[in-house]
């Protein structure tokens, strides 16, 4: 019998991509996103899931990707665990849980933009689609040091040294 994985798959920008069902914690509708005031770009808001905030990542945003047009449905939230910690991911609509031959996994296309190629485990072509398979430690990783760096940067930008003499 083959190997087979199992992808969760949803759709962003015309990108068709999928993260190991493992991954998966949880998926909400749209929910109220409150603003995080001087946070990176790519932070679009927390959400409070049952008592629990999470932040939410714009991953259109993330992946370089043009802005959610404003006359489509709202993003959906693709809850991932990094850990003990859990993260939104945004994206424009989800598709099936799909179980594919792990034999037909590829390395991501080079025609995948360089800047995050990397985010990216591997594809599968399939017959009607190519589906990236996102790398959920990579991009939380990825995420936590654009988030951190934006806050260092902000906090010395902020507060320059004073000149005490």
């Amino acid at each position: 019998m083959a190997l087979s994985e199992k992808i969760f798959t949803f759709h962003l920008d015309g990108l068709f991509l999928g993260i190991d069902v493992n991954e998966v914690h949880e998926v909400l509708p749209t929910q109220a996103l409150t603003p995080v005031p001087l946070a990176h770009p790519i932070v679009a808001g927390l959400i409070n899931m049952r008592g629990q905030i999470v932040v939410a990542i714009d991953l259109r945003r993330f992946l370089r990707r043009p802005a959610h047009p404003v006359d489509q449905r709202l993003p959906i939230n693709v809850i991932v665990r990094n850990g003990t910690n859990l993260m939104s991911l945004l994206v424009d609509h989800m598709g099936d849980v799909i179980e594919i031959d792990s034999g037909l996994f590829t390395k991501p296309p080079d025609t995948t933009a360089t800047e995050t190629r990397s985010l990216f485990r591997g594809a599968y072509q399939l017959p009607s689609q190519l589906l990236l398979v996102f790398d959920t430690t990579r991009a939380i990783e990825a995420i936590v040091s654009q988030a951190t760096s934006k806050v260092l940067q902000s906090g010395h930008e902020s507060n320059p040294p004073s000149d005490r003499r």
